[in-house]
């Protein structure tokens, strides 16, 4: 069994996943309360519903941001105890790789993307992807860009991207339409509470092709989150 939390985009969502990506158990929820206290209810809630033991998980996917301060710290620390104490892998995810590895799945043949998620005050989370490189590497450091500056940053592209938006709010859907239909190929717009469903996959397809993966200490003290390793936005 998989576990994947994310708590960094306005959702808290943890769900367990069998190795063909089938969901055993899952929680979703807006927070109402502080992160710490949910996460850790809603982690008993998913593992009673699965029916198993956290020494049965094989492997934890964590986002690790860009997205929110807190979020990303309290599930990243929760990831890596449980990793520590139960001597299971884990694997850290950037949200807008994952946003960009769901646009290529539901698109077939799609070979550059552009991921924005909403950030605050206006401003955005945006990075360019290509399906070539290995686990969506970006291809430009993540920007925190304005409304504004995003659509001439699109606009200057010599070919028009797909655009991946990431929402939590439908309205900011409706205001990216209107904005930037113009500067794009196409848009897909991709609710954040179903990223920790497309992190699992990733990381279960990173787990067999690895041969099962094999818990790295080093790896998992180093693990970071995105504004610590990305020297920029959270």
């Amino acid at each position: 069994m998989f576990l994947s939390i994310d708590s960094s985009n306005g959702y808290s969502n943890l769900l367990v996943a069998d190795e063909n990506f089938n969901i055993v158990s899952e929680s979703v929820s807006d927070f109402h309360e502080k992160h710490s206290v949910l996460i850790f209810k809603q982690l008993d809630e998913i593992m009673c519903k699965a029916g198993i033991k956290l020494k049965d998980l094989k492997e934890i996917a964590v986002i690790l941001g860009p997205g929110s301060y807190t979020g990303i710290r309290v599930s990243l620390t929760i990831a890596k105890t449980m990793s520590y104490a139960l001597k299971t892998a884990v694997v850290g995810l950037g949200s807008l790789s994952v946003c960009a590895y769901r646009a290529v799945k539901e698109n077939s043949g799609l070979k550059k993307i552009t991921a924005v998620c909403y950030a605050s005050k206006n401003r955005y989370y945006v990075s360019e992807f290509s399906s070539e490189t290995k686990y969506f590497d970006g291809q430009i450091k993540t920007e925190l860009l304005s409304l504004e500056e995003l659509r001439f940053f699109l606009n200057d592209m010599e070919d028009k991207p797909l655009l991946a938006y990431g929402f939590n709010e439908e309205n900011g859907c409706r205001l990216i339409e209107r904005e930037l239909k113009d500067a794009v190929a196409d848009l897909l717009f991709l609710d954040l509470k179903d990223t920790p469903y497309f992190a699992a996959e990733y990381a279960i397809k990173g787990y067999k092709i690895n041969g099962g993966a094999v818990f790295n200490e080093k790896y998992a003290e180093e693990l970071s989150p995105y504004y610590v390793y990305g020297n920029g936005p959270f």
